[in-house]
């Protein structure tokens, strides 16, 4: 669009501008057939001959002028962007199909052509049915799209994605349909499927391999850290009641534990337990877990705020598995409040499944270790190992559930854990513990 086509565009643009400038014109021809008459009119004229008179040079002054003013742009302007429309729907790359209520072909742009191979010509007034066999047009639900089948003349035969909306016509009822061929695309998810489930067999592969060297760790490493162990607490007896510094000892039985832990979090990892699955409450399995870090949360002036139904919620799990799942859980959010905080559990009763999430009101998890959070080995921790995620989601999936972790928008880091659950109604009432550095006091939440 031209710089002079646009300024007239910007001043006819608006109905009002434009029905302003008719009165203008017409007000202007008005005064001045009014003025000029005097001079054209000869005396001898009856006042229904000069009426006509100033009629017809009114006619005359202001039909040009109007054409020349406001029509001819107007109509410039609708030639160009026809054009221009034309244009862009001939060279789109998708292909474009101008429909009948019926599908019968009224227009197709050169992709559209491409696509159906062969010539524009060849497709105008034949049915859309033809080509992609079982299309409907759902007139009641346009705009639509829908993924069918193409089968082409020459017998290819190829996935199709149909997009339809109306015409803006107000001559004819006509649809617009916008063709995509997804065979790229398929080809391409199919690819992305078969690299996610190599991926998957190398890590069971992995898991595998794992496993037998964490065996073969156990065997070589866990009995001689025992025994060492023993000598050094021995030892340290002796230097005590001796009256010696027993603190590089002190050291030594540390890193021991230290290194036994490790040992023990890779057997748990690699080694599948065996579950005991028994029905009992969450609130059950949720208690026992608080009680286990009720002192460290006094000690870290950390405040935990429980919200959980009133009535019991029934899961069928191994109980024990549970618990440790849930205390690495509050573990975790101790972790990341050295300096004190609050810790958020809220249980949530769906239709068939109960939600749990652990939030706390730390620095959140590092964006370096987001994508691998439950992965072997990730950890920001200076002294972590790495695999207590991984043993959480371990857990959560032999029991038919999930576990996730994510960032809060307020800040700190949140888990879900979902689990099934038997029987029951959910309970609009909540049960919201407040612990303190004192106690914990129970109340009631409506």
């Amino acid at each position: 669009m031209t710089q002079r086509t646009s300024a007239l565009f910007a001043i006819l643009g608006s109905p009002i501008r434009i029905l302003a400038l008719v009165l203008l014109l017409m007000f202007a021809a008005e005064v001045g057939v009014m003025l000029l008459l005097p001079w054209l009119v000869p005396p001898f004229l009856s006042e229904p001959s000069k009426a006509i008179l100033d009629a017809i040079l009114l006619t005359l002054i202001c039909a040009p002028a109007l054409w020349w003013v406001i029509i001819g742009p107007l109509r410039k302007i609708a030639i160009q962007e026809h054009e221009r429309s034309e244009t862009i729907v001939a060279n789109a790359g998708e292909g474009i199909l101008t429909l009948e209520r019926d599908g019968t072909i009224v227009s197709c742009n050169r992709a559209g052509a491409m696509l159906l191979e062969g010539a524009v010509a060849d497709w105008i007034g034949k049915s859309i049915q033809s080509v992609i066999p079982g299309f409907v047009l759902q007139l009641e639900n346009v705009p639509n799209e829908g993924r069918w089948e193409a089968r082409l003349p020459l017998g290819r035969q190829f996935p199709i994605q149909v997009s339809v909306s109306r015409f803006p016509s107000e001559s004819q009822e006509l649809y617009i349909a916008i063709l995509r061929d997804l065979t790229d695309t398929e080809r391409s998810e199919q690819q992305r499927i078969a690299m996610v489930r190599e991926t998957e067999g190398l890590r069971a592969q992995q898991m595998t391999t794992l496993a037998q060297l964490a065996t073969g760790v156990a065997h070589e490493v866990r009995n001689p850290l025992t025994s060492i162990k023993m000598l050094i607490q021995v030892n340290r007896a002796k230097f005590a009641a001796e009256g010696l510094s027993t603190d590089d000892l002190d050291l030594v039985e540390q890193e021991i534990r230290r290194m036994e832990r490790s040992v023990n979090s890779l057997l748990e990892y690699a080694r599948p337990e065996k579950c005991e699955l028994s029905t009992l409450p969450i609130q059950e399995v949720i208690a026992r877990s608080l009680r286990l870090v009720e002192g460290r949360c006094k000690a870290q002036n950390v405040i935990v705020q429980r919200i959980v139904p009133t009535s019991p919620i029934p899961i069928y799990v191994d109980a024990a598995q549970i618990q440790q799942l849930l205390l690495n859980l509050f573990l975790n959010a101790l972790d990341a409040l050295p300096e004190g905080g609050e810790i958020q559990l809220t249980v949530e009763r769906k239709k068939n499944s109960v939600l749990l999430k652990v939030a706390d009101s730390g620095a959140g998890i590092d964006e370096r270790i987001m994508e691998r959070l439950f992965t072997p080995f990730a950890t920001t921790k200076p002294n972590g190992v790495g695999l207590g995620l991984g043993i959480c989601r371990r857990i959560a999936e032999s029991h038919q559930g999930t576990l996730t972790g994510t960032n809060r928008a307020e800040g700190g880091a949140e888990f879900c854990l979902i689990l099934p659950c038997r029987g029951g109604e959910a309970d609009n009432h909540s049960v919201p513990l407040f612990h303190d550095s004192n106690n914990l006091q129970p109340a009631i939440r409506e």
